[in-house]
């Protein structure tokens, strides 16, 4: 499997509404009628709280997209296609293109805890320690830090460690901002702020500063759209 995050803002000035509607309703379906085989939007829906491990309130982002291809070369096909020309041309539309392709990567997918794509979901963009040997930051995330999450009662817990940098087009001219993502869903809000007041929490809060720097850490709650699954484009 090769796996492509964008995570987006918005072009300064513009409505975020306005932004968000442009992403779904034309940007969206642009994205589907390309060879792409799988591809989700995730649209930010608030900030999470300080108990969450954010620095401050702020989402600094306004949602991501992630593609899925069965190799490299599909997906090397798709960003040569004209379909895919389109789409990055109707980019500027609502995003800040020059800001989104230094948040673009093929990532590894690791999922630490099998279950439901349930309703409510969060994330977490983070940045390793500086310093940090990036395998060892990496073993550390996937085989420490990962398997503390088990015991605060969350439906599915998936890691994305970025590779490297793929840009808007495919070609990966910019570096990297970031060094990954995780992605995690509950039954609903309340089974969120429940897990944040477990030891278990606590406990990932505080290993997180072995790993990440947590001052750069970004978060958000997050409405998840499946825009095309299986090769097939899923009702609005």
């Amino acid at each position: 499997m090769f796996k492509v995050v964008w995570i987006a803002r918005f072009p300064e000035g513009m409505d975020p509404a306005q932004a968000r509607r442009h992403w779904a309703e034309n940007h969206g379906p642009l994205c589907a009628s390309s060879s792409i085989p799988q591809y989700v939007q995730n649209h930010v829906t608030g900030p999470l709280p300080s108990l969450a491990g954010v620095p401050d309130d702020e989402t600094h982002f306004g949602g991501y997209s992630c593609g899925w291809w069965p190799d490299e070369e599909a997906f090397r096909e798709t960003m040569a296609s004209k379909e895919w020309l389109a789409l990055v041309d109707d980019g500027v539309n609502c995003f800040d293109m020059p800001w989104t392709d230094s948040m673009s990567a093929q990532v590894v997918e690791h999922t630490i805890i099998e279950g439901p794509s349930s309703p409510y979901k969060v994330a977490w963009v983070v940045k390793f320690k500086e310093g940090l040997d990036r395998d060892e930051a990496r073993a550390y995330w996937r085989e420490t830090h990962g398997p503390i999450v088990a015991d605060v009662g969350i439906d599915r817990y998936v890691q994305n460690h970025a590779v490297k940098s793929v840009g808007g087009d495919g070609n990966g001219t910019s570096p990297l901002l970031f060094d990954g993502f995780s992605e995690c869903w509950f039954r609903d809000e309340q089974a969120f702020r429940d897990a944040l007041a477990t030891p278990a929490w606590d406990r990932l809060r505080e290993d997180g500063d072995n790993v990440f720097d947590m001052s750069l850490m970004w978060g958000a709650a997050l409405h998840e759209r499946v825009v095309k699954l299986g090769g097939v484009a899923q009702p609005a």
